[in-house]
């Protein structure tokens, strides 16, 4: 399952309109995703080798305190006889010395057995956990071809499956849910005016402001170019109409800055609630159309499609 993001990022690459830049951004991504990958497999067959040593070490360490636990018995079961067959009590004192020299012999072992194998269990435990943790992070590693480099929102492949999710949650639950598409209004004079690093830049504080408003079960997906898709699960669509409003006034105090001048952000946004058993494709194309509403009446507006 590790390549499975990789192989889909390339797949949803061929999707679309392809062009140089988008080329570069999925070819960065892809190194960067399977460089860590192979680190952390590497680190990871590490961890497993070193945590297959020490077991085999504790199963060695358990065969060798059996085989002295054996002769010990086979010490005491000869005492015992030695004990039955003893004529005085000088014999029978030598006898009782041996027990007592054999027993001390055990009990030694014993206590070095259990110390041993405490420390073995406790470097066990570490190597468990190291396990453990390299392999979150290889699954956080391959869940970065889901995600735009740019902005840290959901792409397209990883919003075709938190949607595909969302939706059969809200099919069992039978609870409503909404999806926003917005725009930001002016994009293409705000790259001319002041360039793409700044229009870039402008979309990163613009995703930034959306998750730090949006309820933490919303979902939030870099759509297009300038364009943002957010789903809200749990909502029916006349909250979902308010909750877009309720960003549209955040961005308004939230001003984008650019070498100190405070710059405006604002979007249209078309607003739809899912049908029962309708395509992803039909709701997504109803709130793009409610989204081109908005943009005629004047822009930095939300238009629900219903």
């Amino acid at each position: 399952k590790w390549v499975q993001g990789q192989i889909g990022m390339v797949l949803d690459l061929f999707g679309q309109p392809l062009n140089l830049r988008r080329l570069d951004d999925v070819g960065q991504r892809l190194k960067e995703v399977i460089y860590r990958q192979s680190a952390l497999k590497k680190n990871l067959n590490e961890a497993k080798d070193r945590l297959k040593i020490m077991l085999a070490g504790f199963v060695d360490h358990l065969a060798t305190f059996s085989e002295s636990t054996s002769e010990y018995h086979d010490k005491i079961e000869k005492c015992a006889g030695k004990i039955s067959a003893a004529n005085d009590l000088a014999e029978l004192n030598d006898v009782i010395e041996e027990v007592v020299r054999e027993t001390r012999v055990i009990q030694l072992n014993a206590q070095r057995s259990r110390d041993d194998l405490k420390a073995l269990k406790a470097r066990v435990d570490e190597a468990e956990q190291e396990v453990a943790r390299l392999q979150n992070e290889l699954t956080e590693a391959s869940e970065m071809v889901r995600h735009d480099q740019l902005t840290g929102a959901l792409n397209r492949k990883g919003l075709e499956e938190a949607m595909d999710r969302e939706l059969a949650r809200a099919q069992r639950r039978q609870t409503p849910i909404c999806l926003a598409l917005l725009d930001v209004d002016n994009f293409k004079r705000l790259n001319d005016t002041y360039g793409h690093q700044t229009g870039d830049d402008a979309l990163v504080h613009l995703a930034r402001v959306i998750r730090e408003t949006v309820r933490p079960n919303d979902t939030l997906a870099r759509y297009g170019g300038e364009e943002f898709l957010i789903i809200l699960p749990d909502t029916p669509l006349a909250d979902a109409v308010s909750a877009l409003k309720r960003l549209q006034r955040e961005l308004t105090k939230r001003f984008f800055l650019y070498r100190n001048e405070k710059l405006l952000i604002t979007f249209s946004a078309g607003v739809t609630a899912f049908r029962a058993e309708e395509p992803r494709n039909e709701a997504i194309a109803r709130a793009d159309a409610a989204m081109y509403q908005a943009k005629k009446r004047g822009k930095n507006r939300v238009v629900s499609a219903d």
